[in-house]
């Protein structure tokens, strides 16, 4: 008897599919947010507090921090490592705000410097409860474009970066928190985007960057203090743009 065998052809896209999802974090209502939208789109998410976090991360795909608090030495080099050795790091909002000052191996890792309230150029400051546009600096991205649908265009003029300035699309962030004078110490970041006041009286190119760190990749999204930030459909396509990104 002639047996038939036939194989079905199956993409190679469905074993390499990267959706192992680790959250870290010490909030939980924001993070929950977006864990199920990061589920509803097929990813599968574990969390895990601060002091829960294994030493080993190396079997998940992507990371997010979405840590307050100044967090223990061995949480920084935990993430740190995890990146270096081929992991994609998603850091959100206060990953980088003033507790981590006193966290300085965190910000080198970043290449991000921090300076007090008192600061004469550069003063840390929060800006609570308003609305800001997120500025699209990078528009033939992939991140900055894939599904997402700009509201406006914007002018865009830092104060202190100028070779962005010009008009480009943007969407709302409404009633969230930003943060002003992340600064820089390196030139290896790509910059997506910036962000502007409604007012036009606070722009910076620091709402969203990704760099290479050893075989991995940290990306930086300063939104999402807010739950709202994380139902907002551009701002959480940003997000799922990030995990489907091939940098190759």
């Amino acid at each position: 008897m002639l047996v038939l065998i036939v194989l079905i052809p199956i993409s190679i896209s469905v074993f390499a599919q990267k959706n192992k999802v680790l959250i870290v974090s010490d909030t939980w209502p924001e993070m929950d947010v977006l864990a199920d939208g990061l589920k509803e789109n097929g990813y599968i998410v574990s969390k895990a507090n601060e002091e829960e976090l294994e030493s080993d991360l190396s079997g998940f795909d992507f990371v997010f921090m979405y840590v307050h608090v100044t967090h223990a030495p061995r949480t920084t080099q935990v993430l740190i490592d995890y990146t270096i050795n081929g992991g994609s790091l998603v850091v959100l909002h206060h990953g980088i705000s003033s507790s981590k000052m006193k966290n300085p191996e965190w910000l080198d890792f970043l290449g991000i410097q921090l300076y007090p309230r008192d600061h004469q150029e550069y003063p840390w400051k929060v800006l609570a409860n308003l609305t800001y546009s997120m500025v699209n600096l990078n528009p033939g991205h992939f991140i900055t474009s894939n599904g997402i649908e700009y509201e406006k265009i914007t002018p865009f003029k830092s104060e202190y970066e100028t070779i962005y300035e010009g008009e480009y699309s943007a969407f709302q962030l409404v009633n969230t928190e930003l943060f002003l004078n992340q600064r820089f110490t390196d030139d290896q970041r790509t910059i997506l985007y910036g962000f502007r006041t409604e007012d036009g009286s606070r722009v910076q190119p620091t709402s969203g960057w990704y760099c290479p760190k050893g075989k991995g990749m940290v990306f930086y999204y300063q939104a999402g203090h807010e739950e709202l930030d994380y139902q907002n459909p551009n701002f959480l396509q940003v997000i799922l743009n990030t995990l489907e990104w091939d940098p190759s």
